[in-house]
C-alpha cells in the first residue's frame, strides 16, 4: 500500500516498520522505508523514488559501500560525520549531502544522541558493493582514513 501522508509519531512514524539497515539483518542502525520501496523491474507500481530514515545510535555507522545509483541525504537529527569518497565532514541537521555513482561512503555518529538522516535514491537501482582490499588501502591514506570503519557497526564496548 502507498502512503500519500506519512505522520511521525514517539517511536518513528505511523504504519512504518522500524529494520535493520538492510532489510532482514540485524543491526544496530535502524531504517525506516517512509515513500516507495525498491523495484525489480521498471513497471513495477509505485514511486520512482523510495524515501527512507536511518537513525545511527551513538557509537555507531553505516556500513561502508559503494554503488552505481546516486543517492541524496538530508540530516533530521544530530551531529555526524559523512564519508563521501577520500573527503570526511562534520554534517549536522538540513546538512546535504549527495553521493555520487561509485564513490565510497559511510556515515559516522560520533555524538553522544542518535544521528538520524533522509535518504533518496531511486527505486529501481543496483544493490550495494563492499570496497576492495586495494580501495580500503587507498581510502585510509585520506584524511577520511581517520573516520571510516570498515567493519561497520560495532556492539557498544568495541568503540568505547
Amino acid at each position: 500500500m502507498q502512503r500519500n501522508f506519512v505522520a511521525k509519531d514517539t517511536t518513528g512514524w505511523e504504519g512504518v516498520e522500524r529494520e535493520g539497515y538492510n532489510p532482514g539483518e540485524p543491526s544496530r542502525v535502524v531504517r525506516h522505508t517512509l515513500i516507495g520501496g525498491r523495484k525489480t523491474a521498471s513497471g513495477d507500481p509505485g514511486p520512482e523514488i523510495e524515501v527512507r530514515y536511518f537513525e545511527v545510535p551513538p557509537g555507531a555507522v553505516t556500513r561502508l559501500e559503494k554503488h552505481e545509483h546516486e543517492h541524496f541525504v538530508i540530516v533530521g537529527e544530530g551531529i555526524g560525520h559523512a564519508i563521501v569518497g577520500e573527503s570526511v565532514r562534520e554534517i549536522r541537521k538540513h546538512d546535504v549531502v549527495y553521493v555520487g555513482p561509485l564513490v565510497p561512503h559511510q556515515f559516522v555518529n560520533r555524538g553522544a544522541e542518535t544521528f538520524g538522516f533522509f535518504c533518496i535514491v531511486n527505486a529501481l537501482r543496483d544493490f550495494s558493493q563492499s570496497l576492495n582490499a586495494s580501495e580500503l588501502e587507498r581510502l585510509a591514506a585520506t584524511p577520511a582514513g581517520a573516520f571510516v570503519d570498515p567493519e561497520g557497526s560495532p556492539p557498544p564496548r568495541a568503540r568505547i
